[in-house]
């Protein structure tokens, strides 16, 4: 049994320490099939991608393309940002993207001063002083509207610094065609919050989360929660098979 691509990488465009070659060529030597180039979305304060930047990271994913033995992807990890399901792309944005990806991170730019007050800041000191039912039907509504909004292919991290109803997000994105990502630095969800996702039938994909071009496809930190909870492999959308997209279904399937 093998993992066939690893979708969730950054590169010197946001924080990662590689290039998108040097991403990719790692891929190559390690056997993956395909790689997706994901940097932080444009609303983080301390690690975005810049829109200026964009037309360099595709070129950089072209020649990639032209040059390695592996389906490269161009996206973005995008960032909830508030609480009606609001993320930071803008359809047109979405229409250059080749997969989406999404999950809540600190330190996001709120676009308006209701949505800092409403979601950013609870959210942020939460995990300080404590959520509540309140606020977690909150983080959970955040998530499904953005599922329900976006082509969202993956929701990355779940549970990572907000707390959510993740049975109720995977039932949203099992029902969208989106996939719960166990993470490749940490899974940030309990065993029994896993099983609970798992027990949905949302497939399941695994990422490396790599910051650096040598954990591109180490995805060890997850494969012991698999190997624990004894996940069914054909849940897992990215183990002998390659996954099959949301937004590339609406684009017209894999080219």
């Amino acid at each position: 049994m093998k993992y066939l691509g690893d979708y969730h990488t950054h590169t010197v465009y946001s924080h990662g320490k590689g290039t998108v070659d040097m991403n990719v060529r790692r891929a190559a030597e390690i056997g993956l099939e395909e790689v997706a180039i994901t940097d932080h979305g444009y609303r983080h304060t301390t690690y975005n991608v810049r829109r200026t930047d964009y037309k360099y990271m595709r070129r950089d994913v072209t020649d990639a393309n032209a040059h390695y033995p592996v389906k490269v992807y161009l996206g973005l990890e995008t960032n909830l940002h508030g609480r009606y399901g609001e993320i930071d792309v803008t359809e047109a944005d979405i229409e250059d993207l080749d997969i989406l990806l999404c999950g809540y991170h600190k330190l996001v730019y709120s676009p308006t001063v209701k949505e800092f007050f409403s979601f950013y800041v609870p959210t942020f000191f939460a995990p300080m002083f404590g959520t509540s039912d309140r606020r977690r039907a909150i983080n959970t509504e955040a998530y499904i509207k953005a599922i329900e909004k976006h082509p969202i292919d993956v929701i990355t991290h779940l549970e990572y610094t907000i707390d959510v109803d993740v049975a109720a997000v995977a039932q949203a994105a099992k029902e969208y065609g989106t996939f719960i990502e166990l993470n490749g630095k940490k899974v940030s969800m309990t065993d029994e919050q896993v099983a609970a996702v798992v027990g949905t039938g949302v497939g399941i994909i695994l990422n490396s989360d790599a910051h650096s071009p040598g954990r591109v496809g180490d995805f060890s930190v997850p494969q012991a929660v698999v190997d624990r909870l004894k996940i069914p492999p054909e849940q897992i959308v990215n183990l002998d098979k390659l996954p099959d997209f949301r937004l590339q279904k609406l684009k017209g399937g894999r080219k």
